[in-house]
């Protein structure tokens, strides 16, 4: 080793001894489909000022590594392109190694997020499984990654990221969520001058539902007849009418089936009708013609005589202003849904994560990922 190089590891000192050596073995990058290793004999350095007995820091690998720092930056620039068990694969390092490179990497690159220049979030929660739960993701919508990740669904997991945002005074103009009443709270109490965009996607799909449930109570009181027409409707009453796939036989034509079923009940009929204009509600050419049919919507909802319906009319008057200022703010919790399906694509992936933190590392690196997360 270079005189240059012979300084205590401790104490930085020259003034050292050679107090014997030791031979390290070091992988290094790989050429081609051939595994390399270097081996070097490093000498022990007994420190006259500090007393210490240690190897000297070595300028082409990290203390205690039995790898070289430029397979290190390999490793991690492979972990954008590939999962950890190719990237184990190509590199002859164990899975558990490529993982801690990455995770220590992750580390630095994430432990603080500028939130400086956020304006506009979308807020969902992810199902992890029995063993974690839900986590909540805060999505920058403009940026295009997650910026905050908590244990947990509701007003709690947001905690942690209010205090963020308000240390980094960041001016937040809207935030998109889904009709979960822990977040609309959350966000109204931190959040006061900042628009309140409720996700169509979820009050679509949160009428389906109603409607479901409507389909199901006409099954069960409906005679053989209408039991048999009824059957396998659900999916046809929740796809778009242009969706509906025509068949030149009878018993397979999705739109000769769904109009059997909605010929068969007027209720249920009404309801579907219903549910189309929710969904095209969105397409209005501006806010007031939007305003203009969400209130006729909700006035024939109250006066059809229809529960299910009048129960989602009083839910839409509380509703009604966040609905409408999506024509403000045009933004949904879309992206983070679409987060959602990588995060568990990267479960599969790990068969499951039993490091917590990296896996949420994972998911604030999401949009740095640059392959398909397959295999």
């Amino acid at each position: 080793m270079h005189p240059n190089y012979e300084r205590c590891s401790n104490c930085k000192s020259r003034n050292t001894i050679h107090y014997g050596k030791r031979t390290r073995t070091f992988k290094m990058l790989p050429v081609g489909n051939t595994k390399v290793e270097m081996s070097v004999s490093i000498p022990r350095l007994h420190c006259n000022d500090c007393g210490s007995i240690r190897q000297p820091d070595l300028p082409f690998a990290d203390p205690k590594k039995h790898y070289v720092r430029a397979l290190k930056r390999y490793v991690i620039d492979l972990c954008r392109l590939a999962s950890i068990r190719d990237v184990a694969q190509i590199t002859g390092l164990s899975w558990d190694t490529v993982k801690d490179i990455h995770k220590e990497y992750l580390q630095k690159k994430y432990k603080s997020i500028n939130l400086k220049t956020v304006r506009r979030i979308a807020i969902d929660e992810k199902y992890l499984g029995k063993k974690r739960k839900f986590i909540t993701i805060v999505f920058d919508l403009d940026m295009g990654r997650v910026i905050h990740v908590g244990n947990g669904k509701g007003k709690d997991a947001l905690k942690g990221f209010w205090k963020r945002l308000k240390t980094s005074k960041a001016k937040i103009k809207a935030v998109a969520t889904d009709m979960a009443s822990g977040y609309i709270f959350a966000v109204m109490d931190n959040l006061p001058k900042a628009e309140l965009v409720l996700d169509h996607f979820h009050l679509v799909k949160w009428f389906n539902e109603k409607l479901t449930r409507l389909r199901r109570q006409m099954f069960n009181e409906a005679d053989l007849i209408g039991k048999k027409i009824l059957k396998g409707s659900r999916w046809l009453l929740l796809k778009c009418p242009e969706n509906l796939k025509i068949h030149s036989q009878q018993n397979k034509d999705e739109r000769y089936r769904l109009q059997q079923a909605l010929e068969l009940n007027q209720p249920l009929a009404t309801a579907y009708y219903m549910k189309e204009r929710l969904r095209l509600l969105f397409e209005c050419a501006s806010e007031n013609n939007a305003r203009t049919e969400l209130y006729n919507w909700i006035k024939e909802a109250e006066s059809s005589g229809i529960r299910i319906l009048k129960e989602a009319a009083r839910q839409l008057r509380i509703w009604r202003r966040l609905i409408l200022n999506w024509y403000k703010y045009p933004i949904s919790t879309g992206k983070v849904e679409a987060a959602n399906r990588k995060i568990g694509t990267l479960q599969r992936n790990a068969y499951g994560y039993r490091d917590e933190e990296y896996l949420m590392l994972r998911i604030y690196h999401l949009h740095k990922s640059n392959y398909s997360l397959t295999g």
